[in-house]
């Protein structure tokens, strides 16, 4: 049986951060982005800048939770989320610099970190996204879609090729 995931299309991501101020709100009750789980970077590409949603990737294999001295990181069961036991985490940042998606933080002010916990499993960022930048979907049409596009940009080419 799949399982839903969040899915990032950064061709339709325009960097408005209406996500970042959702989540905001959804988890801690006050708009401000350094309280996001969802973060827009800003990416320099020749001539260009592009938004980069960097969100928690929920990993099979999470290197977060594999550094965390604490044991503070964990899966949750329903969801298939990361969690962080703000009662283990001593702040330490050594999650934050396992992941590789950047996409944990410490909160300075309360001093524990924090990650995307998938709103249990109702992400409001995917809400808010006016480009539908952001989908939750079941990994199965997830697949199926990345299968497509491969098939689109194959056929794409053999008509290049073709001319």
């Amino acid at each position: 049986m799949s399982e839903p995931v969040l899915v990032i299309d950064f061709d339709k991501c325009t960097g408005c951060r209406a996500c970042e101020i959702a989540c905001s709100l959804a988890n801690c009750g006050e708009a401000n982005p350094e309280k996001s789980r969802i973060r827009i970077v800003k990416v320099n590409e020749i001539a260009k800048i592009i938004p980069v949603p960097v969100v928690c990737m929920h990993c099979e294999n999470p290197p977060c939770e594999t550094v965390c001295p604490m044991s503070a990181i964990f899966t949750d069961p329903s969801t298939k989320s990361r969690r962080i036991n703000e009662e283990k985490c001593i702040g330490c940042s050594a999650c934050v610099y396992a992941c590789p998606f950047g996409a944990i933080v410490v909160d300075r002010s309360t001093g524990y970190a924090f990650t995307c916990n998938l709103c249990n499993s109702d992400p409001v960022c995917v809400k808010f996204c006016p480009t539908e930048a952001l989908r939750y979907i079941n990994s199965d049409e997830v697949s199926m879609r990345l299968k497509r596009t491969r098939l689109n940009k194959y056929v794409d080419f053999i008509k290049a090729e073709a001319k």
